[in-house]
């Protein structure tokens, strides 16, 4: 059987058994557009990463992400969260209080200590005292006993003046802990509970008032991570802040383009909307680090880049000032081989 591609209908497409068919180019037309789409939906993967290549020689790109400088408060106590005084997005002064804690168990505390005392004075046993002095009493004349034996000693040539001087160090410090016995003794029971007890109300008023939180430095609440009523423990995240520094640009930079990593390289940096700022590395970090997630390209697999400290010429617009914002990078692209030949040359 042969296959003749040379038909009457390809000789003649606007004539069918002697008749004219005046859909016939319109129909021919739309057969021939159909076989091109198709072929260009076959052929588009194809046409992309060849597109992609030649795009990428004649411009390097890299993922960009902007840091704003924060910081983050601290529980210093457990306690509980008595009042929150802030939200996000308020900004705040140096020393504006922000957010204010409580322990029920240190108010419970001062509310007992505030109350008088009914212990009386006859309380304490005045035999515990008699011991107690007789013990200082017996250490202090040991101390003194031995002294006198290492003095002799000493005389005759057995003992080092050292282990006298330890000796006599020794004698002294049972004569002040004697002393400071005898001036327990002479003040009032009552003065020594009511000094004990001012002491500390002092401390316990000062470790609630260490539980107001305040500002360190002028900036904007970016996140409130606890609730009124929340019990919290020692270091437990509370409240980031953004201050109101200059921001950080990081350029995650493919290590097969490290010749632009030096410092004073111009770039052009794409915002969210299109516009494009002139910007230029500041320093390059010695490290390589992973992509982050929200900067890499869809189905890439992940890389670690050389992390590069960039900044714009200019002042960074205000409306796009958003902590970890993702930004393009590009970098004019070097030509090897024009270098090589304006060397020989």
């Amino acid at each position: 059987m042969k296959i003749r591609f040379s038909s009457s209908k390809e000789q003649q497409p606007t004539q069918d058994q002697g008749l004219k068919v005046l859909y016939a180019p319109g129909k021919r037309l739309a057969f021939k557009l159909r076989w091109y789409l198709i072929l260009l939906a076959v052929t588009s993967p194809l046409l992309f990463l060849v597109g992609r290549e030649f795009f990428g020689l004649w411009l390097i790109e890299a993922p960009a992400q902007l840091h704003l400088p924060s910081s983050e408060l601290r529980a210093r106590e457990a306690g509980q969260v008595e009042r929150v005084l802030g939200r996000p997005g308020d900004r705040v002064e140096v020393g504006q209080l922000l957010l204010r804690m409580d322990n029920p168990e240190w108010r419970a505390r001062l509310a007992l200590l505030a109350e008088p005392s009914t212990l009386p004075s006859s309380a304490v046993q005045p035999g515990m005292r008699e011991r107690e002095r007789h013990a200082v009493q017996r250490l202090l004349d040991s101390a003194e006993s031995r002294l006198g034996s290492l003095r002799g000693l000493l005389a005759a040539g057995a003992a080092t003046r050292g282990e006298v001087q330890q000796a006599q160090d020794e004698r002294d410090r049972r004569q002040r802990d004697l002393l400071e016995f005898e001036r327990r003794e002479s003040l009032p029971a009552d003065a020594t509970l009511e000094r004990q007890r001012r002491l500390e109300s002092g401390w316990l008023q000062a470790r609630l008032q260490g539980m107001e939180l305040k500002a360190g430095e002028a900036g904007v609440i970016s996140e409130v991570l606890v609730g009124e009523g929340e019990n919290v423990g020692p270091g437990t995240p509370l409240m980031r802040l953004q201050r109101l520094g200059d921001a950080e640009l990081w350029v995650y930079l493919d290590p097969r383009h490290a010749a632009y990593a030096s410092p004073g390289q111009p770039f052009r940096l794409r915002l969210p909307d299109g516009t494009w700022l002139s910007a230029e590395v500041v320093r390059m970090v010695e490290d390589a680090v992973p992509v982050p997630v929200e900067l890499r390209e869809a189905f890439s697999a992940p890389s670690r880049n050389l992390r590069l400290l960039a900044r714009v010429r200019g002042e960074w617009p205000a409306f796009w000032r958003v902590d970890r914002l993702g930004l393009k990078a590009r970098f004019p692209h070097r030509w090897g081989w024009l270098d090589r030949w304006a060397v020989e040359e």
